[in-house]
């Protein structure tokens, strides 16, 4: 679905400016990443504004995608899936019930449990450094514990999702 415009942008850029531009394979990787998440958020806002929640769809994507810069998770294996499965999951979000001040600290406390076993969950061949990966840990834990100062029940159920997300599947390391 991403990888023929990509491939073909990529390929156009180059023959525009074949000196001073990275490969094509390099730019049809990062032209695959940026159309990935553009039609990620221009689906779900577009999805949040007809349904009447537009800033809680906002919301539920930025929180969403903070915490998985940080925190990593597991990828689907497919952009269509990832797409699809990220739009869902924010849509969805601003349409669950609120939650409890005593509800959202359950939902807080099970994230930061998750942190702690999983997080970061990145590919081994990134080469994170011990220290680095301990960073990311600690900014991750943070980010989630923001929660306890905004009582947000978007954010929880944001968080909550983004952190089952680094649970190692079956076969994963």
């Amino acid at each position: 679905m991403i990888k023929r415009p990509s491939r073909t942008i990529a390929v156009w850029l180059k023959n525009a400016n074949p000196k001073e531009t990275a490969s094509i394979e390099v730019m049809e990787y990062a032209l695959s990443i940026l159309i990935n998440i553009s039609l990620i958020i221009i689906i779900s806002l577009g999805i949040g504004h007809s349904t009447g929640k537009y800033g809680e769809t906002a919301l539920a994507l930025f929180t969403f995608i903070l915490l998985r810069f940080f925190s990593g998770g597991v990828h689907l294996q497919s952009s269509f899936g990832c797409i699809t499965t990220t739009v869902v999951l924010c849509s969805t979000i601003p349409h669950l019930p609120v939650l409890s001040k005593s509800e959202m600290l359950i939902f807080t406390f099970i994230c930061i449990l998750l942190l702690l076993f999983f997080a970061p969950q990145v590919d081994s061949e990134t080469g994170l450094k011990p220290e680095l990966k301990r960073l990311l840990k600690i900014i991750s834990i943070c980010i989630v514990s923001s929660n306890l100062v905004l009582w947000s029940s978007v954010i929880a159920f944001a968080f909550l999702i983004q952190c089952l997300t680094l649970i190692p599947l079956k076969g994963d390391k």
